[in-house]
């Protein structure tokens, strides 16, 4: 984040531990590399059973199984070991953007991602002191525009457009990660609170356009602050998430002196521009808001997609909106004592795959659109 957002980090201590077989790293390895328990026995040479066997813990594997399960896995033979922080993907609650779409199988190995991430936040820590998470308690009952107004309050945001809505989200202590399709395709966007640590993941298809990436963002801080005891998946509930992005980044009060008497794109363009929203959402909220009909909207929405293009606005592009956190994190670790190879000492797993969770991949340029800042 840059230099005018609010300071992240303070130093804590370390420690590690270590011992035997644990069955749930198992799982959490073999989902996240979406490998059956038939194909991982090929590899491994056992069966079908004695793999099934090991992850119910009725068995574990002998020494030089392990070694042949690390292998196949990606991860270093202590990976496996008892000991160490561990989220089993069977009691995390999540809650997932496209459930339609979305297996069972997808759902876990979108979870095995986010329990590393979560590890490797809890590793970080060791070293560094993150945010605290700072989100209120919305009553029973709340309306999506009631939280949201709640939020807006507790964070201390003034009227009008969230700015560096990522950094501000980052600096209330939600962790933000970017994973690639072939990560969590399926599912597209989740959250998930993980020992009181929120998780927003996205993939890049919600990052290419930065409107879809803010909206997706407040998306899944609705349902972390709506939906935290709400285990089921159904449209009612997303229908809820999307009326509180829609109520955060555009509240009601500001759009009735902001939006135009009639549907003007290029007007709406101008205005998506300073709220940091799509010209799609407020087409939306002119109908909620009673400016137009839903016909109406119908019209200005076929008009729009002729005439927009919903890659021209890159994330990168704006200041804020791209995560940091952990990748300042370990920066700052790395300048007290353990960078990188320390980290995947503690997780068990590759440097090279500790930097792909920190986002080091990335090389985009960051750019600035005229008027931002």
């Amino acid at each position: 984040m840059r230099g005018d957002t609010p300071s992240l980090f303070g130093l804590s201590g370390s420690g590690q531990t270590h011992g035997r077989f644990e069955p749930a790293r198992l799982t959490q390895a073999r989902v996240r590399k979406s490998v059956t328990k038939t194909e991982l026995a090929a590899k491994v040479g056992v069966s079908p059973t004695a793999i099934g066997q090991y992850e119910a813990g009725v068995n574990s594997p002998r020494a030089d199984v392990v070694e042949r399960l690390a292998k196949a896995l990606d991860v270093r033979p202590g990976f496996f070991s008892v000991g160490r922080p561990l989220a089993r993907i069977d009691t995390v609650n999540a809650h997932f953007r496209s459930l339609r779409s979305a297996r069972v199988s997808d759902r876990q190995k979108a979870l095995a991602t986010a329990t590393l991430i979560w590890e490797l936040t809890f590793a970080l820590e060791r070293h560094v002191r993150l945010p605290e998470a700072d989100l209120p308690v919305a009553p029973a009952g709340s309306s999506p525009s009631e939280a949201a107004a709640l939020l807006r309050r507790h964070w201390g945001l003034p009227d009008g457009p969230v700015k560096h809505l990522v950094a501000t989200a980052e600096s209330r202590g939600i962790v933000v990660a970017v994973r690639p399709l072939a990560e969590i395709d399926a599912v597209d966007a989740f959250s998930v609170v993980i020992v009181d640590r929120p998780i927003v993941i996205t993939t890049p298809r919600r990052t290419e356009n930065v409107f879809r990436h803010r909206f997706s963002i407040a998306h899944e801080i609705g349902h972390l602050l709506l939906h935290s005891d709400f285990g089921e998946h159904s449209a009612a509930v997303e229908k809820e998430a999307d009326e509180f992005a829609a109520a955060f980044l555009t509240p009601a009060a500001s759009m009735d002196a902001a939006l135009p008497q009639r549907l003007d794109l290029a007007a709406l363009d101008r205005l998506g521009r300073t709220w940091g929203v799509s010209p799609t959402s407020l087409i939306r909220r002119m109908v909620e808001r009673g400016r137009t009909t839903e016909s109406s909207a119908r019209r200005a929405y076929q008009r729009l997609s002729a005439v927009y293009d919903p890659k021209a606005d890159p994330t990168s592009a704006y200041p804020g909106e791209v995560p940091t956190l952990l990748r300042k994190a370990a920066d700052l670790a790395g300048h007290h004592g353990a960078p990188v190879p320390v980290l995947a000492e503690s997780l068990k797993i590759s440097p090279t795959q500790v930097r792909d969770l920190l986002g080091e991949g990335d090389e985009r340029p960051v750019l600035r659109l005229v008027g931002s800042d």
